[in-house]
């Protein structure tokens, strides 16, 4: 007698049982699985993104919107601080390196991140082609802002003022595209990176029209309205012009060609600007990724900034604890849930497993009549909730790498693709056979001591 295809005849006897039972399992174990996954992913990620920088300074606030809106650049960040400040962090003798960030502006949704060569050097960046940007205006862009925008290298943009894609657009300054990051499983992977000098040269720009502006609104409306209007055109007008021209001149500078007069100016004009920018006390970044020389500056540090400085300093490593702390109580209630799902599918295996057996308690007299064991007749009620219970887990185990695979193509989350059975997973198969041979047990142990001399004399 065949233990197995006996046990698999039994529970196709009874479909829908069957079925409810296996999908009880299926979505227990689907919710865990994802649970582990995700919990693997975002230590991944926090780890790979974190990259081992020490400290974040940044305008006061909220300290995880700090962390969040440089280091992972999911957040709005707190404020700018002033680039004189900064350079004294820097060189203060604790402090053994650090790296500025500029941000304000968007292409597509994608950030704009003026920064330095050593930050796509913080996350081992490797170009896919093209060269690193070495001048303003160049820009180097992540494996998904190509693949998303079509951004191809020697293409020109413009950046649009704040983090959506509704701001004030630049067109007086184009970003030249000068290569492409391969892809990588780190943030930079959706940045467009530009030296900082790009967002100085743009936002000087922009802060001196939001100045004529503000002046024009002394005016009186009504008398002013068509004179602005005028006004406005004229400039758009000369916007464009002074572009081209300095696009033009870039150009020749790069490949050592004589400028025209326009041109010159036009390439003086952009030249001061970041001059000025660059030794104006008041020039501001966004924050400051800084790598300390010791444990100890690591732990001196945050009390002295933010004791003495109009910004503050944060810990990645303590508030992404924090934060997960905080996550992790929700957490643990999916996977309780999921549990008790589970436990749940073990009593409906035990509710099917004795309702059949009382409603095939012949059959079973019969087989012990035929010659087969109480061992055997006891396997035949066990086998059938085990095989209940590993295939609910294999089901559940299977949606979950569907599930897995589908997220990024209707989400914005990007995962990687599917790995291995991990241990976890093999603990839960472990959890899921005992909870369906627990329910088994009493239907089997019911099956071991039916008397078949009793039950056939009703026959």
């Amino acid at each position: 007698m065949n233990i197995f295809k006996l046990s698999i005849a039994k529970l196709t006897a009874k479909p829908f049982n069957t079925f409810l039972s296996l999908l009880l399992f299926a979505v227990g174990v689907t919710i865990i699985s994802l649970i582990f996954r995700f919990e693997k992913r975002f230590e991944q990620n926090f780890r790979q993104n974190i990259a081992g920088v020490d400290l974040v300074v940044g305008a006061k606030g909220s300290p995880l919107q700090l962390i969040l809106s440089s280091v992972f650049q999911a957040d709005v960040p707190t404020g700018n601080i002033s680039l004189e400040e900064a350079n004294k962090i820097k060189s203060n003798p604790m402090v053994k390196s650090t790296i500025p960030m500029a941000l304000g502006d968007n292409y597509k949704g994608y950030r704009i991140v003026g920064t330095e060569q050593s930050y796509p050097d913080l996350y081992e960046c490797k170009l896919k082609e093209g060269k690193w940007f070495s001048k303003s205006m160049d820009v180097v862009i992540g494996a998904e802002v190509a693949e998303k925008t079509g951004l191809k290298v020697g293409d020109l943009f413009t950046g649009v003022h704040g983090f959506t894609q509704s701001g004030h657009h630049h067109d007086e300054f184009k970003y030249t595209v000068v290569g492409i990051m391969e892809p990588n499983e780190n943030v930079t992977n959706r940045l467009v990176l530009t030296p900082v000098e790009s967002v100085w040269l743009v936002h000087s720009h922009h802060h001196h029209h939001e100045g004529v502006e503000e002046e024009d609104e002394d005016h009186h409306h009504e008398e002013a309205e068509a004179e602005e209007h005028h006004h406005d055109e004229h400039a758009h007008e000369e916007e464009h012009v002074h572009s081209a021209l300095l696009d033009s001149a870039l150009y020749k500078v790069e490949h050592q060609q004589d400028l025209s007069k326009e041109e010159l100016r036009a390439y003086n004009d952009y030249k001061g600007i970041l001059q000025e920018a660059d030794s104006d006390p008041s020039s501001e970044i966004t924050a400051l990724l800084v790598f300390a020389r010791s444990p100890i500056a690591i732990a001196s540090l945050p009390r002295i900034i933010n004791e003495n400085t109009n910004m503050q300093a944060a810990s990645p490593a303590l508030e992404l604890n924090r934060l997960m702390g905080f996550l992790g109580y929700g957490i643990e209630t999916f996977k309780i849930l999921a549990w008790i799902i589970i436990v749940i599918s073990g009593l409906n295996i035990l509710i099917h497993l004795t309702n059949t057996l009382n409603q095939s308690i012949y059959e079973v007299a019969l087989l012990r009549a035929l010659g087969a064991s109480r061992i055997k007749v006891m396997f035949l009620l066990l086998s059938q909730g085990t095989i209940l219970s590993l295939g609910g887990w294999l089901a559940g185990i299977i949606i979950s790498r569907i599930i897995w695979l589908i997220l990024p193509q209707i989400s914005a989350i990007s995962f990687t693709g599917i790995q291995g059975i991990s241990g976890k997973e093999l603990l839960l198969l472990l959890y899921c056979f005992i909870v369906g041979a627990l329910a088994s047990l009493f239907p089997a142990i019911k099956a071991y001591k039916t008397d078949i001399h009793f039950i056939l004399s009703k026959i």
